[in-house]
């Protein structure tokens, strides 16, 4: 909970009215009109993770006038008016008609809270309003910890789905959204609650969708209609830009891949550059927009080669390179930002077969020496060409490799999962389960991201 100190509250006010920059509208009486995105007034939540809600809420609300929004505050008060949480969201920028205020609360008790929200113009126009939400403890039943989720894509039934992992080893699948075709490079973000995947749809085209997890809205951005395959994507939070790679889907015709950027909305597709030697071994696996730095630097990895990328200063892919081996093929990349540490998950050949494991480096080192040592992947090293894992995934924050592997009858997949130092594997999920909605079985995970809450 994010408690900020009445006293405290008033004298980050007076600073933010003493700062405004925005001039006032000669006659202009009109209040901002304010708009709550999210919760619904009157809406129910648990104080702990269940199966029907969360213990943790997202509030979003957004202020429109004619003349600049120069303030907003969210005041969070108790049953009986006592002040538990607040939140102050101001812009300054000239002619700023539009102010949006986000919060995350989780309370520590109980009961009725009132969220008031107050916006106020460059005129000093004051627009209020107030919603009520109830926290209730949840029963045995409602009140199961939600320990892991997956959202995935099912390739067979063009679904997206979320699976809930609870405490007590019950699992359960929801569809959020259908007609999915193929998705593909799904990256969550938790706290904006935005989940995004691209896809190639019938003909060709090229869709990147973006949902909020909490309303289950699809948007969709149409980005190709030419000869190409989806392959990566990411976005910068603090630009609004989203970055995405398209592959050559017929290399005899269509002899490059292409790295685009576009805003948030969908507009302003920009090509940034192409790889014209296009072959399946050089396309983007995976794009990360690095957090430690104003530049817009992604770092990518295909089959074999790492990059640091910066389109203000690289021509091309190859001149970012910043690791190249072929003697190990890079199934997944994860980065360390404040140590500076990249892990990728790698494989190998040796006598008795192909091997995985977590490999690491040092910003510094330049990805030079492999740690070929510092973990292997339980029970799949060495395996069989039938049962190798594939959508790897990397968890550097809680150590831990998630895999999907083939049953023994090859008629179903299986997630697994092993710490970084664990010695065997655990198995998390079978896909021969049913989906309830539309009695969706037998499903066929193309892509997926874990969340740990």
């Amino acid at each position: 909970m994010k408690i900020l100190k009445f006293m405290l509250l008033v004298v980050v006010t007076s600073i933010l009215f003493k700062s405004c920059k925005a001039e006032p509208l000669e006659g202009d009486e009109e209040a901002p009109v304010i708009e709550i995105i999210s919760p619904i007034d009157n809406e129910v939540f648990y104080t702990n993770n269940s199966v029907i809600s969360t213990n943790s809420i997202q509030i979003q609300a957004k202020a429109t006038d004619n003349n600049a929004v120069v303030f907003g505050i969210l005041t969070i008060t108790d049953e009986e008016g006592d002040l538990v949480d607040a939140d102050v969201e101001s812009n300054f920028s000239e002619n700023n008609k539009v102010l949006e205020l986000t919060a995350d609360f989780t309370p520590d008790n109980s009961g009725i809270y009132s969220l008031n929200f107050l916006f106020r113009d460059a005129n000093d126009n004051n627009a209020s309003t107030s919603i009520t939400i109830e926290f209730k403890e949840g029963t045995e039943e409602e009140g199961k910890a939600i320990t892991m989720q997956l959202y995935g894509s099912d390739r067979a039934h063009e679904t997206v789905i979320r699976v809930d992992f609870y405490d007590d080893d019950s699992i359960v699948e929801t569809v959020l959204a259908r007609d999915v075709i193929d998705a593909q490079a799904m990256t969550l973000n938790v706290p904006k609650s935005e989940l995004m995947f691209g896809s190639t749809q019938t003909g060709l085209d090229i869709d990147v969708f973006s949902m909020n997890t909490i309303e289950e809205n699809l948007i969709t951005n149409r980005v190709s209609d030419a000869n190409y395959l989806f392959g990566a994507l990411a976005k910068d939070y603090t630009q609004q830009t989203v970055y995405y790679f398209l592959d050559g889907a017929d290399l005899t015709k269509v002899g490059n891949h292409r790295l685009y950027k576009m805003d948030a909305d969908g507009s302003n597709q920009t090509l940034l550059t192409q790889v014209d030697n296009a072959t399946r071994a050089n396309a983007i696996d995976k794009i990360l927009v690095s957090k430690n730095s104003e530049a817009p630097l992604l770092y990518m990895h295909d089959r074999n080669s790492v990059y640091a990328y910066n389109p203000d200063i690289h021509s091309t892919l190859k001149a970012s390179t910043i690791y190249f081996s072929k003697d190990f093929e890079i199934h997944d990349l994860a980065i360390d930002y404040d140590n500076e540490i990249f892990y990728m998950i790698l494989s190998y050949y040796k006598e008795n077969g192909k091997h995985y494991t977590v490999a690491t480096k040092s910003f510094n080192s330049g990805l030079s020496e492999i740690n070929l040592s510092f973990a292997s992947i339980a029970e799949n090293s060495p395996v069989t060409s039938i049962f190798y894992p594939h959508r790897m995934k990397l968890d550097i924050e809680n150590q831990q490799v998630y895999w999907f592997t083939e049953s023994e009858d090859l008629q179903k997949s299986i997630l697994k999962s092993s710490k970084f130092n664990a010695t065997s594997a655990e198995t998390l999920w079978e896909t021969n389960t049913c989906l309830c909605i539309g009695e969706v079985e037998d499903i066929r995970i193309e892509d997926y991201v874990i969340h740990i809450p």
